[in-house]
């Protein structure tokens, strides 16, 4: 399956689903062949992105079905007990009493919501992430305190920082829904450090789907961890600012990726192409960027993934000058500018990457019901497994309900509209703990 806008939808495409609900046409079937150019307007008008099957598609546009091939999960094995976790030596460390409360209560809640399932997608989830949560704070707390000795003024060491990233991609590769479930539940309400986050796990994932590995994800998590490092070289009043900057407050703030460089050259080892990558992320494929104004290939793939999940990223999270918006709206925001600011090759398999409806986004049906997307369908994008948070009249759901919309019985069920994390006041910590 891939998901196209509906600016690239021709006649002898297959459609398996719209982004937007069946019943608002008045085709007699739900997946079919496009062959008239009236229904190409059709969807046009009504939707901004379409689900296609190449293997069923005519002509042109047919690709043979690509060969399945299974990989089996290698995620570390886990101890039974709540009181206790492996450490980096393999020996076994006890928990405080705030972190057993929290692991009991998060497996309360997957054995609530997927217990009845019992498949293989469920266990993997839950092993990894007892496996990595551990280690994603570990991380966070190590870029932290590399924040802190920059504003400081102070040497630091990128070890941490290098191991937590190699903790990252190892997971990304058993199980991303893992650490995209981490990456909503564990934010700070801190603009820096969320946002480095994003972009790390995002520019790895989408660096992994296009099939790296090894070195070359791990220079570029790091780099997305530390890119905007130079940032706390500028003045704070200016980043908080609402209003439109003037333009010695936009050069200031432009400055920061010299400042970042400065910072990550005389006091980390890190190597050329990390450096590399921090001093073009803003750069675009048209050559609006800065601070050199690179086109094309000139900037290179992994300065150009840092630049599109750096863009992303940041739609999604509040700013001064910007209330934050949701998943969808953030891609259709991108999509206007592929071939302009962005590579349009790599803007497409970035949308193949991340779908139109990830785990952990908050939907909201046609119904007026909200709920989070708890796991993907990998067939049918646009029906997910999703668990209510807020009814008809936006009032908190008492108990876990959950809606899997692959159900025949819920065909006339049809999810809106992605909503930004903190729609209708919920916080992460409302669907993660319960």
């Amino acid at each position: 399956m891939e998901i196209i806008p509906v600016a690239e939808l021709k006649i002898g495409m297959f459609i398996t689903e719209p982004d937007c609900p069946w019943t608002e046409f008045s085709f007699a079937l739900q997946g079919f062949i496009i062959t008239k150019p009236e229904q190409v307007e059709i969807f046009r008008k009504k939707c901004r992105f379409v689900q296609i099957d190449r293997s069923r598609s005519l002509n042109e546009h047919f690709q043979a079905p690509k060969e399945r091939v299974d990989r089996q999960l290698h995620a570390a094995p886990l101890g039974g007990a709540d009181s206790q976790e492996e450490d980096v030596n393999g020996g076994v460390q006890p928990l405080t009493a705030e972190q057993i409360v929290l692991r009991q209560r998060r497996r309360r809640f997957l054995e609530l919501l997927h217990g009845q399932e019992g498949d293989e997608h469920v266990r993997s989830l839950t092993r990894e992430l007892d496996y990595i949560e551990p280690r994603y704070d570990d991380l966070l707390e190590a870029l932290k305190q590399t924040f802190r000795n920059v504003t400081a003024d102070q040497q630091f060491d990128f070890g941490n920082v290098r191991e937590g990233v190699r903790d990252i991609a190892g997971s990304l590769k058993r199980n991303p829904d893992a650490v995209m479930w981490l990456l909503r539940l564990k934010s700070l309400d801190q603009y820096s450090f969320d946002h480095a986050m994003d972009v790390a796990v995002h520019a790895m994932l989408l660096a992994g789907h296009i099939g790296w590995r090894g070195q070359q994800l791990l220079e570029l998590g790091i780099a997305g961890l530390l890119q905007d490092v130079g940032k706390t070289q500028v003045p704070a009043e200016v980043l908080a600012k609402k209003e439109a900057l003037t333009e010695m407050e936009r050069q200031l703030v432009r400055s920061h990726v010299a400042s970042s460089l400065e910072i990550l050259t005389t006091q980390g080892r890190l190597s050329g192409e990390v450096l590399q990558i921090v001093s073009r992320h803003h750069e675009r494929w048209d050559g609006s960027g800065y601070p050199r104004g690179l086109r094309f290939e000139r900037i290179g793939l992994a300065a150009e993934i840092a630049g599109l999940v750096d863009a992303f990223c940041a739609m999604l999270r509040n700013k001064p000058y910007r209330n934050a918006i949701g998943h969808q709206e953030a891609l259709e925001e991108l999509f206007q500018q592929r071939g302009k600011q962005f590579n349009p090759v790599l803007m497409e398999q970035f949308v193949q990457c991340v779908g139109l409806y990830p785990i952990g986004v908050l939907v909201e049906f046609e119904s007026g019901e909200v709920g989070v997307v708890i796991q993907q369908n990998r067939v049918q994008r646009s029906r997910p497994r999703v668990l209510l948070m807020l009814d008809q009249e936006k009032r908190p759901v008492r108990d876990y309900r959950l809606v899997d919309l692959r159900q025949p019985e819920l065909a006339a069920l049809r999810i809106a509209r992605a909503l930004p994390n903190d729609a209708y006041g919920l916080s992460s910590h409302d669907y993660y703990l319960g």
